[in-house]
């Protein structure tokens, strides 16, 4: 009878010591955000912290950051973006950065809800240039087609919704049977963590971007955001997305890593069999943080295609 009683202990503390983990785990608090860069709205699901980067006047540029690292990961191409005269609006999706964590899934209609009130909270009436990386990306390219005479050009950054991703954690994610499914939800925090160590290791990432991207994993609401997303948008592709833009015109730049380690180099024909117009350009040697680590190079690819008129 101990026996039994002693397994049913041990389980009974696996399961919940996570739980325990997220409740210990920071939440954004009115003295964190004191401190935070930029403003914040009150939108219909929760705060949603943004900052505008640029002149007071110019072209607007949207950028929606992936599910991992907040949006301080657009600083230096937005840096870049406000010296060819954009004025660039960044926010933090829900359950990262300032942002509030609202539960839920985190699908197409979950992040279209945030930008469509974030946008008219901020009185964005004209069109827009709107900028998306990684699963930033596939939210940028449903948005875009949901409000096609809103958005005068999209840009891609080693975007998600191209292919359905076939890492090991990513299948691990996904799976949702059963009991498995319970386990799953208590426990996979400690793949992601695994996951996003291993992607700050590379040296070139700017110290301040890590940092952001460090935090998160201390702040309460991030892993059931992060489960929430490769469960929503990243499992839904952009091929009918982008085939409209194709037929409706929309100026699309598809901008990749040569080396990404988790987006495989076919997309780059799938998508131009999908959307013949759009224009797309390779890094090489880039990795998946192409966005921290070759901001230049990102600004100048822009450049030259709005210099073309190819975009």
């Amino acid at each position: 009878m101990i026996w039994l009683l002693a397994i049913a202990a041990l389980i009974l503390g696996l399961l919940l010591t996570p739980l325990l983990r997220e409740k210990l785990r920071k939440p954004i608090t009115e003295a964190l955000r004191r401190d935070a860069p930029g403003d914040f709205a009150e939108l219909s699901a929760g705060l949603t912290h943004y900052r505008w980067i640029g002149p007071a006047r110019g072209p607007v540029a949207v950028c929606i950051h992936g599910v991992s690292t907040p949006s301080e990961g657009f600083l230096p191409l937005a840096q870049e973006l406000t010296e060819m005269g954009y004025r660039v609006l960044l926010y933090d999706i829900y359950g990262r950065g300032y942002s509030d964590y609202v539960p839920g899934p985190q699908d197409r209609a979950f992040f279209h809800q945030q930008l469509q009130e974030l946008l008219a909270h901020e009185g964005i009436v004209e069109d827009f240039t709107l900028i998306g990386y990684s699963a930033g990306g596939s939210i940028a390219s449903s948005f875009a087609a949901e409000h096609l005479p809103r958005v005068r050009q999209l840009t891609l950054i080693a975007t998600m919704g191209m292919h359905h991703p076939k890492s090991q954690m990513a299948r691990f994610l996904e799976q949702r049977n059963g009991a498995f499914d319970v386990i799953l939800r208590l426990h996979y925090h400690i793949a992601v963590r695994r996951y996003m160590r291993a992607a700050l290791a590379d040296p070139k990432i700017p110290e301040d971007i890590a940092r952001a991207q460090r935090a998160q994993l201390q702040r309460r609401g991030f892993f059931p955001s992060y489960l929430a997303a490769i469960r929503g948008i990243l499992r839904t592709l952009n091929d009918e997305d982008q085939r409209l833009f194709n037929q409706q015109g929309l100026p699309v730049l598809a901008i990749w890593a040569g080396a990404d380690q988790f987006i495989p180099r076919q997309v780059i024909g799938h998508l131009a069999e999908v959307n013949r117009s759009a224009k797309q350009d390779v890094i090489e040697g880039a990795d998946h943080g192409v966005l921290f680590t070759h901001p230049t190079e990102i600004a100048r690819i822009i450049a030259e295609n709005l210099r073309l008129g190819l975009y």
